[in-house]
């Protein structure tokens, strides 16, 4: 028969595997001066580039504890340059990213997986409101001094609800947006919200109550 206190151990036991497992994926800081978040898509049937030059990426992540592992970004989309100040004031009003009410969009790994052709993410990619759920393929190659990630995705802009009214039209500006993620991290740490494992709550045996005498 397991006794109280046997129990008790086992439960601090199974408590501390599971601190350690969610603290096992390292953060990593991402090194801003050499990373890079950018943009393709065409207008009247002419490719331009541009780049978002303020993001803030919170990175943790191991090979071997891909449920420990997640990405979350934030984007201020006034960092955006398309490389033309025209189409930039464009593009910050209502029929586009309208920076007034949304001014960031985010990203948000839900889950990670391995597969034939190396890791995927499944995130959410919220723009102007709009989530949209995607699957996030990317590259992670460890170093002596961090590590880095690249991967590439494309975006309908439509789904985000960018380019509406005349702008709709694809013969006007392109629907499909290519997005290309550079990031340099610097030397992965301990996650300090695993610093502080949680314990499990005492509970006192209530006693049993003598009946009255009759």
């Amino acid at each position: 028969m397991i006794t109280l206190s046997q129990a008790w151990r086992g439960g601090l036991v199974a408590c501390a595997l599971a601190s350690f497992a969610a603290g096992a994926a390292p953060r990593y800081p991402v090194l801003p001066a050499q990373s890079s978040l950018q943009f393709a898509a065409t207008q009247q049937g002419e490719r331009f580039t541009g780049v978002f030059k303020s993001f803030d990426a919170h990175i943790q992540y191991a090979p071997e504890d891909l449920a420990g592992s997640h990405f979350d970004v934030i984007i201020p989309l006034k960092s955006l340059d398309s490389r033309s100040p025209d189409r930039d004031q464009a593009l910050a009003n209502a029929d586009w990213f309208d920076f007034a009410h949304f001014p960031n969009a985010t990203f948000h790994t839900l889950a990670m997986r391995a597969t034939p052709t190396g890791v995927v993410a499944d995130a959410d990619v919220t723009i102007k409101g709009r989530t949209k759920r995607i699957a996030f393929p990317f590259a992670w190659k460890a170093a002596a001094s961090g590590a880095t990630l690249d991967a590439r995705v494309t975006l309908d802009r439509l789904d985000f609800g960018l380019g509406t009214g005349e702008w709709a039209d694809e013969a006007s500006v392109g629907h499909k947006v290519e997005v290309s993620v550079h990031l340099t991290l610097g030397p992965g740490v301990a996650d300090p919200a695993s610093a502080s494992a949680p314990r499990p709550t005492a509970r006192s045996t209530p006693k049993p109550t003598s009946k009255p005498k009759r």
